[in-house]
């Protein structure tokens, strides 16, 4: 069973989870791990505080990303998330199909409205996911969780492409 990263911040394991219970939770475990605090103990204590250092740093960067707090409760759920015998359906697929021949066709035409356009409808689509998968996981339905976190995983690739395209047309 993975390490709950929740456990490590004594929050309860849900994925709603408020910003500023997380960022208290962990200003309070990495002021008491800090290297610094630990300068005069045994070097096994220092190795002890350093690694719980690390711990608290990667489980903070993980429960702080919605999608990446998803696929972390449904591991210690025993589910993996990216397994290949969860499936996305054929309509989310074909979604994704249009909305890269759109990316691409406003690349190309540097068409600053129309990737605006794609942007704010992608973002809208992510937040319903985001919705989706709160309900999912809060009525433990595991495998709707997992296919929603697949979904997550195209929409978020979907926005930083989207991102990058921006970035190029603005330079």
């Amino acid at each position: 069973m993975p390490q709950s990263y929740f456990a490590l911040f004594n929050l309860e394991p849900r994925f709603a989870l408020r910003g500023e219970q997380l960022d208290a939770a962990y200003r309070a475990l990495a002021a008491q791990v800090h290297p610094d605090r630990h300068a005069s103990s045994t070097p096994a204590e220092q190795r002890q505080a350093l690694s719980l250092a690390t711990s608290a740093n990667e489980a903070y960067r993980t429960l702080k990303r919605p999608l990446l707090r998803a696929t972390h409760l449904l591991s210690l759920r025993g589910v993996d998330s990216i397994d290949s015998a969860v499936r996305v359906s054929p309509e989310f697929l074909s979604e994704q199909m249009d909305w890269r021949e759109t990316l691409s066709d406003a690349q190309t035409a540097r068409d600053a409205a129309a990737l605006k356009q794609l942007d704010d409808l992608v973002r809208r689509r992510a937040a319903d996911l985001l919705r989706q998968l709160e309900v999912h996981l809060d009525d433990n339905d595991n495998c709707a969780a997992a296919r929603t976190v697949q979904q997550l995983m195209f929409v978020d690739k979907l926005l930083l492409d989207i991102d990058e395209a921006h970035a190029l047309l603005e330079a």
